[in-house]
């Protein structure tokens, strides 16, 4: 198997065109989390990485080579009860994919469950990048699940 992570939008009917607005937020703030991390570290991988913020609607970022394991993708659109995962393995781009997580998350509230197979603190890296990059007083969504 392997650490991965899980997510799901709970959407209730019509409620999809007014969370949007908040989810096209998340997506260009996890762009230039990957951006950021990509210009500092390196190992990345998925168009997210190697083109300019907002050349594309969506986002799409693995680690690189070996470094690599499932890629994690935004769609363009926020989709109603959409549930997803990303296996990691814990390689270094997991620090910017729980960063993503935290960010959607902290966009789209209780319209969100987050959950892995890692424990709070193996989520700290992520969200203190998702904390540096956007500004926001993003909360750690497994610690506040697990309180």
């Amino acid at each position: 198997m392997g650490y991965t992570h899980y997510w799901n939008f709970i959407i209730e009917r019509g409620q999809t065109a007014s969370l949007e607005k908040s989810y096209q937020r998340a997506i260009s703030d996890c762009q230039r989390v990957v951006k950021k991390y990509y210009n500092e570290n390196g190992g990345l991988s998925g168009y997210t990485a190697h083109c300019k913020l907002g050349q594309y609607a969506g986002l799409q970022v693995n680690g690189a080579g070996a470094d690599g394991c499932e890629e994690f993708i935004m769609r363009e659109h926020l989709t109603e009860n959409h549930a997803d995962f990303c296996k990691t393995r814990q390689n270094p781009y997991d620090i910017v994919i729980v960063a993503c997580l935290a960010i959607l998350k902290h966009r789209l509230g209780v319209a969100m469950l987050v959950s892995s197979d890692g424990r709070p603190a193996d989520w700290e890296s992520g969200v203190e990048l998702a904390r540096r990059v956007t500004g926001l007083k993003i909360k750690n969504p497994i610690k506040e699940r697990q309180q």
